[in-house]
């Protein structure tokens, strides 16, 4: 993308933001002008030729053993590029190591938001593994409902 200076931006950061929605920061480095557009990950795409990795997945992947990383990036990136997606999302590297085998319904997804960040890893882990064990192609509230109340004794509240 080019600035009205004629200089081209630079994306400064890719950020994940709320409801799956991405926030791409871009500066010009020459007028100083900046631009931030939120958008679907999937739609974000066009604005990149080649994979583009949040902050957030580039810090879970750093995070990685030096061993793990290179063979998780690849991996990611290959399902992305089969998929024909550029941005690379904490979620697309779920859904890669998942071989795109359970989605989440947005409805969930926000649910699962909404859980304290301590206990979520370890819920959409188990939300993923009970829907694959069952065959469901998609995480849904309902499930979640069912998860709940086995574990905690919860019923709905609407959280």
């Amino acid at each position: 993308m080019r600035c009205a200076c004629g200089s081209d931006f630079r994306c400064e950061a890719l950020e994940e933001g709320e409801d799956v929605r991405v926030f791409l920061r871009y500066h010009c480095e020459q007028c100083g002008f900046r631009l931030g557009i939120e958008t679907d990950p999937r739609k974000a795409s066009v604005f990149f030729d080649r994979p583009a990795w949040t902050d957030e997945a580039q810090h879970r992947l750093d995070r990685l053993p030096s061993y793990v990383e290179p063979l998780v990036r690849q991996e990611v990136e290959d399902y992305a590029d089969r998929k024909s997606i550029k941005v690379v999302s904490t979620d697309l590297m779920t859904e890669a190591g998942n071989h795109g085998m359970v989605s989440w319904h947005p409805d969930a997804k926000r649910r699962l938001s909404r859980i304290p960040g301590p206990v979520r890893a370890m819920a959409r882990v188990e939300l993923e593994r009970t829907a694959q064990d069952r065959g469901l192609s998609e995480v849904t509230v309902e499930l979640i409902e069912e998860i709940k109340a086995r574990y905690f004794g919860m019923a709905a509240s609407g959280s």
